[in-house]
């Protein structure tokens, strides 16, 4: 036995104990993080996210009364008055219901229960007046499986600050889009260089502690950069700030601040 083999069994002999103990309550504080922090994000879904939408909902509907207007590119939902939309980050389906009858609606989402949620939930009757095309595991950075050009009108809302690559996202958005078609993005940002806020949101998300927290939110993001860049035809956007009551104050205080627009194909 050599002098290394010797010196391993010493040390398993006194300390395998120990390491053990370490090894084990390792592997506990990991699995009890890692449950807490889904239990922190579903109820921030459930609820900030719910009421952030109730305070964005007028800014919505008037976001979002185009859709009645769009003709679709494809000729069998043309001819059946339909339009298919691309959905980017679901959450609990707070979109649905500014969206035109009959609409064909592909999800994308992390979530892998969504679909059935939005299907056979408690509160799936809101969602009948669309028909749910397919869903996409995933963040909308990599979407290979919808062919160039084949839907009508893409939405995120608040959505891309979590993706893995924004610029990556854009462009995929643009290769579905049909010619024509339309991109309604509404998108909390940061506040302006310089303020308090703006240093408390850079200081959260480069920490990684609001990320790891909030489903890998990013709050010192701005993506009209790359929504102008990418070769939309025409890019419509304004900043509004939501403003009202909500049970996380401080939630609404970091990405109150919104990009809200749409870009033609």
């Amino acid at each position: 036995m050599s002098a290394s083999d010797i010196w391993l069994r010493d040390i398993s002999t006194k300390y395998g104990f120990v390491i053990a103990t370490i090894l084990f309550l390792s592997l506990w504080i990991n699995y009890k993080w890692s449950k807490l922090r889904n239990n922190i994000y579903t109820s921030y879904l459930l609820g900030f996210e719910a009421e952030c939408a109730e305070l964005a909902a007028s800014y919505k509907r008037r976001l979002f009364r185009s859709l009645e207007q769009i003709v679709s590119h494809d000729e069998t939902l043309r001819f059946m008055g339909q339009i298919r939309i691309l959905e980017i980050g679901v959450k609990t389906g707070e979109n649905i219901q500014y969206y035109p009858d009959g609409s064909q609606l592909i999800i994308v989402d992390w979530n892998r229960k969504l679909e059935n949620y939005l299907i056979c939930g408690k509160k799936s009757w809101q969602f009948s007046h669309v028909d749910f095309e397919r869903q996409i595991f995933g963040d909308g950075s990599s979407l290979e499986k919808i062919p160039n050009g084949s839907v009508d009108a893409v939405v995120t809302t608040r959505s891309l600050c979590s993706t893995i690559s924004v610029a990556d996202t854009i462009h995929e958005i643009h290769r579905v889009l049909a010619p024509g078609g339309k991109y309604f993005f509404m998108e909390h940002i940061a506040e302006n260089e310089g303020t308090f806020t703006r240093w408390i949101q850079t200081m959260l998300t480069r920490s990684t502690l609001w990320p790891s927290l909030y489903g890998d939110c990013q709050l010192d993001f701005n993506p009209i950069k790359e929504i102008e860049k990418i070769g939309f035809k025409k890019v419509q956007w304004k900043t509004v700030t939501l403003q009202g009551y909500v049970s996380h104050p401080i939630h609404l205080y970091l990405s109150r601040r919104h990009l809200i627009g749409t870009a033609i194909r």
